[in-house]
């Protein structure tokens, strides 16, 4: 008798914890149908790029400092190179009728090899900024800018791609831009390299030496699943959506991101496209869900 009435108290426990957690279930679900205001879009698929972020400057006109700064020391050369070639010829001469020290002549030579030497270094030096390419000028309302790209995306970055341009003193607005011409080499110092942009500035606010960010488009796009930026709320560090189900019902997704690009995020896993995910209400729905069950009197 005693056996058979502990039997009946652990299924009674059984099936008051199976209740509860029922109603707990059904608790988030009326909540979630009784959150005033929510509002939902579709998930699309839409062409998306890999974007770069970078640093960038402002400046007078096309041409780096470094590079006018190689040009110098190679014209430097070159001229010492000339005038120690000179004065070996002339010192040639004035040998042949035994004027000129042997000594002095040998001088001369030596002072010649160092100058073409040094002519040579400064060549390579100029060359690795890349060859020298003829631009069309700015047109009216473009400025020259100067972004400095990680090495790491130095191979995926094109002359001809899209970009924009955001100044520190005006981070409201974004101008939109071109790539003018791609990274030519890196720097060893920074470990970056110079990608030269027009950037679009019909107000004519920009000023030679402001600083900034660009964001420059990379790669081939590609197809992806995105959603409204509003859609995307954050269970502690997770990012998550909702997704309306039947009978008025919201789930809890979590998702993984891609990439951000001004009011539209990729989620790269967790919703299909043609879902439809709340864009307004879904911090007030991510707060219910942390309340705890209702009691049924």
């Amino acid at each position: 008798m005693r056996r058979a009435t502990l039997v009946l108290c652990v299924l009674a426990l059984v099936a008051c914890r199976g209740g509860g957690e029922k109603q707990s279930e059904r608790g988030h679900a009326e909540r979630s149908r009784e959150v005033p205001g929510v509002e939902t879009a579709p998930a699309a698929t839409e062409p998306v790029q890999e974007l770069v972020r970078a640093f960038a400057t402002v400046v007078a006109d096309e041409q780096l400092a470094e590079v006018r700064d190689a040009q110098t020391q190679l014209a430097q050369a070159e001229a010492r190179r000339r005038l120690a070639a000179q004065q070996v010829r002339r010192l040639e001469e004035l040998a042949k009728g035994a004027v000129a020290p042997l000594k002095e002549l040998e001088a001369a030579r030596a002072d010649a090899a160092a100058a073409s030497a040094e002519a040579a270094r400064a060549s390579k030096v100029l060359a690795g900024f890349g060859a020298d390419q003829d631009h069309a000028p700015l047109a009216d309302g473009e400025q020259w800018v100067i972004a400095r790209v990680a090495q790491v995306d130095v191979p995926h970055i094109a002359a001809g791609a899209a970009a924009t341009f955001s100044a520190d003193a005006f981070p409201e607005r974004e101008l939109p831009a071109r790539v003018d011409a791609g990274p030519a080499y890196v720097d060893p110092a920074t470990r970056t390299a110079p990608v030269r942009l027009r950037v679009r500035d019909p107000a004519q606010q920009l000023r030679p030496g402001m600083t900034g960010a660009v964001t420059l488009e990379m790669g081939a796009p590609h197809d992806a699943v995105v959603v409204p930026v509003a859609a995307v709320v954050y269970d502690d560090a997770q990012p998550v959506v909702f997704v309306e189900e039947a009978g008025g019902r919201y789930a809890l997704r979590a998702v993984k991101l891609g990439v951000v690009r001004r009011d539209r995020v990729e989620i790269a896993s967790g919703v299909e496209a043609g879902a439809r995910v709340v864009v307004t209400g879904a911090a007030s729905l991510l707060s219910a869900t942390r309340l705890p069950p209702e009691e049924e009197e």
